[in-house]
């Protein structure tokens, strides 16, 4: 099977998938990713490589203004860490499992709004994609859409089952660099919608 991703001269030989992460949510089943072993061998020369490599649908990262000079970041608990993060609101398209792949079913603009809304009780009148990036392509398609969402009403959040936000609150500029100098806000995707965001301010070294 050749993969329309890969140089002509690559193809799959061979995919087993390990590992399928799938959660109940009020939308049904969500696929997560698939964990796969995927061997992939060169045609010009025979030789072939085997990889453990994450497929996945996609995520939204969307940078949430409540004014021009204060973004909203959520105090969010992560299982893998045993420990609380200040990031910005996330979260992961709605996929399906198609030959070893998973194929997101939505749009990164209507993931957006439904994650804003669901993680801070937000909804935007105003969207704006600013970047698309790979979050870890050693291992992984993830892809990830950073949209700034502007014009915020304030309503009540909707929490999939088992996730655990404790707090959202707006901070101005100046007070969002001084945590990222002191560590407090560590997570790539955070990171990234925020250099953005910092970038693009009056006076920010735009970035596009």
């Amino acid at each position: 099977m050749t993969d329309p991703g890969l140089p002509d001269e690559f193809e799959w030989s061979d995919v087993t998938t390990e590992c399928r992460d799938a959660r109940v949510s009020a939308r049904g089943e969500e696929l997560r990713c698939l964990v796969n072993r995927e061997t992939i061998r060169n045609t010009a020369t025979g030789r072939a490589v085997t990889r453990v490599i994450i497929r996945h649908p996609g995520i939204c990262v969307m940078v949430p203004f409540a004014s021009p000079g204060e973004i909203v970041l959520i105090r969010q608990y992560r299982y893998p860490l045993g420990g609380e993060l200040w990031e910005l609101p996330a979260g992961t398209l709605g996929g399906r499992e198609e030959a070893g792949r998973v194929i997101a079913t939505e749009s990164p603009e209507d993931c957006a709004v439904r994650e804003l809304l669901e993680e801070t009780g937000y909804e935007a009148a105003e969207w704006d994609k600013v970047a698309t990036y790979y979050a870890m392509p050693g291992g992984s398609d993830e892809v990830v859409h950073v949209f700034f969402a502007r014009g915020l009403t304030p309503g009540r959040p909707d929490l999939d089952e088992g996730e655990v936000i404790r707090e959202a609150r707006a901070f101005d500029m100046a007070e969002l660099e001084r945590m990222i100098a002191r560590g407090d806000v560590r997570d790539a995707k955070s990171l990234v919608g925020l250099f953005y965001a910092l970038a693009r301010r009056p006076g920010g070294v735009r970035i596009v």
